[in-house]
């Protein structure tokens, strides 16, 4: 035990035992003789530290200071998405329908799916004397977002024969159908209320065209690119796009729709009434070159023009730049554009060096967007999480986020964030390497604020508060200045 303790503890136990009645006096001293004997912790803890000990050792040049800068302003803009590869959206349960959204518009998404049969055989025969009887259909929708009290019409194509879609091809969500199908004459029709299955009957005529019972290399069932050329696919939309009210968009699933040929053999020895059946998927072993993808388009002008804040458009139905609000969509629609005013980042810079530093190490960015009115409705239409690009179809994603293997379900989370915080209707951002090669001057690019990539594909939508608004995006830097 020290000096300075042991005069401390002579004196107290003096006062104490002078001052206090026996019992007390026992009790008090036995606490302190407690205290000190466990540690001295009440000593050590009013013990007052010099946190700056040490520093005149250091020279001049190797001293640092830390800050939180919150002053930096974040411009936001908007832009319309460019086109977005949907080949297999939605893990074969794409969107189909015309949806009309308050806040963006409309949104209408058609869908082209190929077809095989239950399994190629290099040696595929009807048998004797074939009979085909009918050709069925069940189209299923596992779900429907919109109106489902009122039903619409889906129109089915038949896409010209002789067209070949490359499954190692990228589709394009602005791909033209139109030359590949007769637009006037649909190969079959539906009525459909929301979600559930279509059953009907197809054209005979288009059943008999499926019967091919030569047994050579010619049939069309020896392998998938001869049946595939021969019937390429079916081409499905609405007859009527959404004018007003919400319309409906309905989640076609693919992997339960399927197609029913039946026939009979009427040659010798065969029983008249036997009935034998042939399937076709519209999903099956990528071996058969599957392939579906959606085609978009969006009517900005439908938005509310009554709803403060909705998108609005110009005499072309483009839309117009609103300083006030930022708008991100799913299905190549709408998107953010980010840009930290470079100005104010190098007027930083500056203050740094009139302190007597040389340069920024930039320990975290982080910036936050603001919902527009948060609350149940808003939080059910909005991504539970965005992403920061450079260029999400090229790939070109921010340092921080790997949007391809969080998508890819590896077990990789991104560091970027981005997601949606519900209590406060905030979502946040880590881009401190985005802004530290701003501060170096090693990047320029503006940032693109879309959904998180395994949303791409996604009706939802994102409004956010922009830079001209009474919440402005927030950017706050924690950095160290060094000498």
């Amino acid at each position: 035990m020290g000096l300075i303790t042991r005069m401390f503890m002579r004196n107290f136990m003096t006062n104490c035992w002078k001052n206090r009645g026996l019992r007390s006096r026992i009790r008090a001293c036995a606490v302190w003789a407690w205290c000190v004997v466990a540690g001295g912790m009440w000593a050590t803890g009013c013990t007052e530290r010099d946190d700056m000990f040490g520093n005149g050792m250091i020279p001049p040049a190797q001293q640092m200071g830390s800050s939180v800068d919150s002053t930096i302003v974040v411009r936001t803009g908007v832009a319309v998405g460019d086109s977005l590869d949907t080949h297999i959206s939605g893990y074969y349960q794409p969107y189909m329908g015309s949806y009309i959204d308050p806040v963006v518009g409309r949104t209408d998404v058609s869908v082209f799916s190929n077809y095989a049969p239950n399994g190629f055989e290099h040696s595929h025969y009807f048998g004797d004397e074939p009979v085909i009887d009918s050709m069925r259909y069940a189209i299923v929708f596992s779900g429907a977002v919109g109106d489902t009290s009122k039903s619409v019409i889906v129109d089915v194509f038949e896409v010209k024969e002789g067209i070949v879609f490359n499954q190692d091809s990228a589709y394009y969500s602005n791909f033209d159908m139109t030359p590949y199908i007769d637009a006037d004459k649909p190969l079959f029709s539906f009525e459909q209320k929301g979600a559930g299955m279509a059953l009907g009957r197809m054209p005979q005529e288009f059943a008999e065209r499926l019967l091919d019972n030569t047994q050579s290399q010619e049939n069309i069932y020896y392998d998938d690119y001869k049946f595939h050329k021969k019937f390429p696919g079916l081409y499905f939309r609405l007859r009527e796009s959404a004018e007003a009210g919400e319309g409906i968009m309905l989640q076609l699933d693919l992997s339960q729709s399927s197609m029913f040929l039946f026939y009979h053999n009427s040659g010798p020895g065969e029983e008249a009434d036997s009935s034998l059946q042939q399937r076709f998927w519209f999903i099956n072993d990528l071996t058969y070159d599957f392939i579906s993808f959606s085609m978009i388009e969006h009517d900005y002008a439908l938005a509310d023009q009554s709803l403060t804040g909705a998108v609005r458009v110009d005499a072309a139905g483009e839309p117009v730049q609103q300083d006030e609000y930022v708008y991100v969509q799913g299905l190549a629609g709408l998107m953010g554009m980010i840009d930290v005013d470079r100005e104010q980042l190098e007027a930083l810079k500056q203050r740094v060096r009139d302190l007597g530093y040389s340069h920024i190490a930039l320990h975290r960015a982080e910036v936050q967007f603001t919902m527009v009115d948060a609350g149940v409705e808003q939080y059910d239409r909005s991504f539970a999480a965005l992403g920061m690009y450079y260029d999400m179809n090229k790939y070109d994603f921010l340092s921080e986020y790997n949007p391809v293997l969080e998508a890819a379900n590896t077990g990789y989370t991104s560091s970027l964030g981005g997601k949606l915080n519900r209590s406060n209707g905030v979502y946040r951002f880590d881009v401190t390497s985005h802004v530290q090669k701003l501060l170096t001057g090693s990047e320029e690019r503006l940032v693109q604020l879309l959904p998180a990539f395994a949303d791409r594909n996604s009706l939802m939508r994102a409004w956010i508060y922009g830079t001209g608004s009474k919440f402005p995006p927030r950017l706050v830097l924690t950095y160290t200045m060094i000498k």
